[in-house]
């Protein structure tokens, strides 16, 4: 072979080299966006996995789908905060109040139906005022009771005060069991809760003989079940699935005294390196089957108008047009939680 020829050949295995290295087999040329997911670790991640992690990846099967989990909203908005300038999260499933702080601090980016087409089937309740992100799911507050000790379920939040001392588990504030607890016992007192919580305070301080724990440990659903305590409030998602396991030893009561919603937004992180692929995501988030899907699953209620359950599970959640939702104002509530946390220190646990 002429030195000419060796010399084109050694090009040539140069080139072929070179274009492997960058994009050949073995390389990143051609794999899959992946899109990384921040929300509720455990029971949680579980479900929303089975439930619409993964129909999402048979339906997109050029998108993998990373779930990051974190413990509560206030560990995400942490995590959120200190990698703000070089995100690594693109979608966050987060409280809506702490989500408010976020979209003030400039964490989250808007969407439009332009990009998320199924905003639109969004119900009002679970819509964003400033276009940020939506209601993923509807959660709401629950009367728990241990079915084997108590011969006669209760009805509303306010049996609880008919209750044996000592047989109650209460989560109080900061956590936001006991922040709905109060919104529900203002109500019911008549008071406008943004006005003021001192008759609130005082009638919740009639409670506190009747409490064995404020801090059920590990959980409130936990508590009820191993018969620590014979009845406690909780959110209706997690008494659900905690129910069936427990072959109904724990009992869940929808309150007749009011209903008081606790909502997840779904959002998109401003900068993130997925972006497309996030939007995506939350689209079909929002998509009447993941939403039906979730709802089977682990009994969240649907944030969408065109979600169609099975009559089973509607009888396990409640729904957005109940007549006796009550109101609540979560992003009025994110500057009272300090406030109202230390209001319940001094009058109701140290009362």
């Amino acid at each position: 072979m002429s030195k000419k020829s060796l010399l084109s050949a050694a090009v040539l295995v140069a080139a072929i080299s070179a274009v492997s290295a960058c994009g050949g087999s073995g390389s990143d040329a051609g794999a899959n966006t992946e899109v990384n997911i921040l929300g509720y670790a455990a029971l949680f991640e579980d479900k929303y996995t089975e439930a619409v992690i993964s129909k999402f990846e048979e339906e997109h099967s050029e998108i993998d789908v990373n779930f990051v989990p974190a413990q509560n909203s206030a560990e995400m908005l942490g995590k959120l905060r200190s990698e703000k300038a070089n995100p690594t999260v693109d979608v966050a499933i987060i409280d809506t109040s702490v989500a408010n702080t976020g979209n003030k601090e400039g964490i989250f980016s808007k969407i439009t139906e332009d990009e998320v087409p199924n905003l639109a089937n969004v119900v009002d309740m679970g819509k964003s005022a400033d276009g940020y992100g939506p209601a993923v799911t509807f959660d709401n507050l629950v009367v728990l009771h241990n079915t084997e000790k108590v011969p006669q379920a209760p009805n509303e939040v306010g049996d609880l005060w008919n209750a044996p001392d000592k047989s109650v588990a209460i989560p109080a504030p900061p956590d936001i069991q006991g922040i709905a607890l109060t919104v529900l016992t203002a109500n019911n007192l008549g008071d406008d809760y943004k006005q003021s919580i001192d008759p609130a305070i005082a009638k919740l301080g009639e409670l506190a003989p009747k409490v064995t724990t404020w801090d059920p440990q590990p959980d409130v659903y936990q508590t009820v079940i191993s018969g620590q305590a014979q009845y406690a409030i909780g959110w209706n998602a997690r008494a659900q699935v905690f129910s069936d396991e427990s072959g109904g030893t724990l009992g869940v009561v929808q309150p007749e005294d009011g209903v008081a919603f606790q909502i997840n937004t779904i959002n998109a992180v401003e900068g993130a390196k997925n972006a497309d692929a996030a939007k995506t995501f939350i689209d079909f988030a929002l998509s009447k089957e993941a939403q039906e899907s979730f709802a089977d699953t682990m009994f969240y209620t649907p944030t969408v108008s065109n979600a169609e359950l099975s009559e089973d599970t509607k009888k396990r959640v409640a729904s957005p047009e109940d007549p006796n939702i009550v109101d609540i104002d979560w992003n009025w509530m994110s500057d009272e939680r300090d406030s109202w946390t230390e209001q319940w220190r001094r009058g109701v646990i140290g009362g």
